[in-house]
């Protein structure tokens, strides 16, 4: 007989919530072990006994074989002794291990609970809250770990028999996922429309009405509510506007399925995986001709797919009732406050855009706002990191004590480490709102207690007056002030695992300069634990500070007093006649004066005086609108390549617009197209910055590159450049799990402290 043996083996990574313990039980169960596994804080811990070959089959398939959403990232073993047991079984959770376990994201509703979701001899027909091990809730109803039940918003839904016997049943799919529930014995849906109430499948039905009518209704849905119309309903759609204040920032749009999305956009194969997968985000697509109404301006439109049960029961309804179109499915709050999460709160702050709302009675621990993707220079990329990605571990390339890293103030997120892990929270927002504030605290301590992660230093933006600074210094312990943009450049390196020297290039709007200025277009080289400027676009004067990203004619006006000299006003043409003569005068009165006009090298304001010299618009509503639209124009061509001067100043290489302003000034007046205008400053544009970093890398001794900052979401700048730069035999790398823009921010800042940078 084989000598028996039995190993205690530790399993760590995303190994709860997604049918984990379940596949080691059908393995023990297939190698015929004795033994046990549990979660418990660190991950998953099991002890199999059996013939010692069996054993290591058994070992080696844990990995192997593991769940689809499941992810590995060690796996050690240790001899115990043998006790004789030669059955397997699934113990409860605890132990005191120390915590490293993560929990998963929310996955989107997987192709099996579909199938049975539509089926109307199935007892879950059209039942909103389907789910099995590899789908429904995670994160959003985890309060704290081992993720079981109890511990969930779950923990008050007490099975039925039917569903207690496919839980305990090895070989249901439904073994051990904790959120499993039926119509008898799980969460449900509530309509309140016109002063009534109904429930059950006669409120999914009543919603279907509504909808297909043009109201606009509140949707609760897996992190928060939706607000919801018709998309092709112009009249519906203007109203939501109207509600919201958006007059015209883009909505995300739902489509029934991958087949009725493609009628709208055109779809690539990486496009289309993105939208069926798990993660199941809002990815932006390129539109085709018409169905202006969600995204007026723009080429792209963000579509995302059914990724709740509740979503495909609705769109089923719409169907059998006629209507196969899209909905929009925008966030369910006001501008940058948080998305509503509960009855109360859609009462309190929705009450006045919603006809109707749509309630269940699943509470939501964590709220989470959906995900944004986008594919670029061949990658799927995030311009949004939140439902379907939190709380997802950034790997880092080395291990350290545990940072929070507070972020920025616009797009907010934070990060907290544990060991060599990066923790970034959903997307929270413009923290100039006071609910968002309240939010990023919220977050906060949930994030910490599933973590279990007590930071030993707090980090922070340089910038002194950033409602994120004021958070960070009102929390315990030592703090350090990070620049803005090396925190963009080291949000690559961290990501990419780049420990040695590299040259940063971070594009964005405007950050807090280490000599005072405003920031916002800079080469900085990193290398032996230190940072230094080492380019950036020349200086340029911002008369009113922020208010120059709305209204885009100030850059605009400041870059063609300097760059057409003394007699600009006849150089420049029409070009300001749109302008009110009084308040051109003022600025240009600031300008001469040097009063309240701080010194910017910002990318963004560059792009939003080219979105006005080029005649895309004198004013934005949202942020970057003007850049947006100016890409949109694309692509167009247009021989020719604006300019942009080239030297070194006091050391430092800077890049001067002004060949480029003057040139484009000549084409609006000569009268060419916007798109043409656009098509030539991208490739000027990206021919300088390539130039610049190229010469930079090669005097700095440097062979990689790091593309980051706000402004390289323009797919066709990020293109175009790490194009040319990988032309020069340079590695050129930029942000794929962390947004790119200030929502990638948080992972630099952390960085930065767990590598003891500091500035030359």
């Amino acid at each position: 007989m084989a000598p028996v043996v039995r190993k205690q083996i530790l399993v760590k990574g995303v190994v709860q919530g997604v049918g984990f313990r379940p596949h080691v039980y059908k393995l023990a169960a297939e190698y015929k072990l004795g033994g046990w596994v549990k979660n418990d804080a660190s991950g998953v811990t099991i002890e199999a006994e059996g013939p010692r070959a069996a054993v290591e089959a058994f070992i080696k398939a844990v990995p192997a074989r593991r769940p689809a959403a499941a992810r590995v990232d060690s796996l050690v073993s240790r001899a115990v002794a043998p006790a004789g047991e030669k059955t397997f079984s699934i113990t409860k959770s605890g132990g005191r291990a120390p915590a490293a376990a993560i929990i998963p994201a929310d996955l989107a509703l997987c192709a099996d609970c579909r199938r049975e979701l539509l089926a109307p001899a199935d007892r879950r027909y059209l039942y909103p809250f389907t789910n099995c091990t590899n789908c429904g809730p995670r994160f959003t109803i985890v309060e704290r770990v081992p993720y079981d039940r109890p511990y969930t918003t779950m923990a008050g839904f007490k099975m039925c028999p039917a569903c207690r016997a496919e839980y305990a049943d090895p070989l249901d799919r439904r073994f051990h996922a904790q959120p499993n529930a039926c119509p008898v014995c799980g969460p449900s849906v509530r309509l309140e429309a016109g002063g009534k109430a109904l429930a059950g499948p006669a409120a999914l039905e009543r919603t279907a009405e509504l909808l297909i009518a043009g109201r606009i209704g509140a949707l609760q849905s897996l992190g928060g509510f939706h607000l919801a119309c018709r998309a092709d309903d112009a009249a519906a759609v203007k109203k939501l506007r109207a509600a919201k204040r958006r007059p015209h920032k883009p909505f995300a749009v739902m489509a029934p399925s991958l087949a009725a999305a493609r009628k709208l956009c055109v779809i690539s194969p990486a496009e289309a995986a993105a939208l069926a997968a798990p993660e199941a985000p809002v990815v932006m697509l390129r539109r085709r001709a018409g169905f202006t109404e969600p995204a007026p301006g723009l080429s792209r439109l963000g579509m995302m797919l059914p990724y709740t049960p509740l979503h495909a029961a609705l769109f089923a309804l719409l169907g059998r009732k006629g209507f196969a179109g899209p909905l929009v499915m925008t966030s369910g709050n006001f501008r940058d406050e948080p998305i509503c999460k509960d009855g109360p709160d859609v009462k309190a702050r929705l009450s006045g855009v919603a006809a109707f709302s749509l309630f269940h009675d699943r509470p939501i621990h964590n709220r989470c706002d959906d995900s944004v993707a986008y594919e670029a220079a061949g990658e799927l990329r995030l311009a949004r990191r939140a439902r379907g990605y939190v709380p997802a571990a950034v790997k880092l390339p080395a291990v350290g004590p545990s940072v929070l890293a507070c972020g920025a103030d616009l797009k907010n997120t934070f990060c907290l480490t544990r060991g060599g892990e990066a923790f970034l929270s959903q997307h929270i927002g413009d923290l100039s709102e006071p609910l968002n504030q309240e939010f990023f605290r919220e977050t906060l301590g949930n994030l910490r207690g599933l973590l279990k992660a007590r930071p030993a230093l707090t980090v922070h933006d340089l910038h002194p007056d950033y409602a994120s600074t004021a958070i960070a210094r009102s929390l315990p312990g030592r703090k350090l002030a990070v620049q803005h943009h090396a925190a963009h450049a080291l949000s690559v390196a961290a990501e990419h695992g780049v420990t040695g020297p590299f040259l940063g290039v971070a594009f964005d709007g405007t950050g807090y300069g280490a000599d005072g200025c405003i920031w916002g277009s800079e080469f900085l080289v990193f290398g032996g634990g230190t940072w230094r400027r080492a380019g950036h676009l020349k200086y340029f004067a911002l008369p009113g500070g922020d208010i120059g990203a709305l209204e885009i004619w100030r850059p605009a006006l400041a870059l063609v007093k300097d760059a057409l000299g003394p007699d600009w006003r006849r150089r420049a043409g029409k070009l300001f006649s749109a302008i009110p003569a009084a308040k051109a005068a003022t600025v240009e009165r600031m300008l001469e004066a040097g009063l309240n006009c701080p010194q910017t090298s910002s990318m963004g304001r560059l792009f939003d005086a080219f979105s006005f010299i080029s005649g895309v618009r004198t004013e934005a509503t949202y942020e970057a609108q003007g850049p947006l639209e100016l890409e949109s124009l694309l692509p167009t061509r247009a021989a020719g390549a604006y300019k942009f001067g080239s030297r070194k100043v006091s050391g430092l290489l800077e890049l001067d617009p002004a060949p480029a302003v003057r040139a484009a000034v000549a084409d609006r007046n000569a009268g060419l197209k916007p798109g043409v205008i656009s098509a030539r400053l991208h490739a000027g544009l990206s021919a300088a910055a390539s130039a610049a970093a190229v010469n930079l890398a090669r005097e700095y001794g440097l062979k990689t590159v790091c593309l980051s900052g706000g402004v390289f979401q323009n797919r066709t700048l990020l293109e175009l450049v790490t194009r040319k730069i990988g032309k020069a035999g340079l590695k050129v790398l930029s942000n794929r799990q962390v947004p790119a823009s200030d929502g990638g921010l948080a992972l630099g800042q952390a960085w930065y402290a767990l590598k003891g940078y500091k500035p030359a």
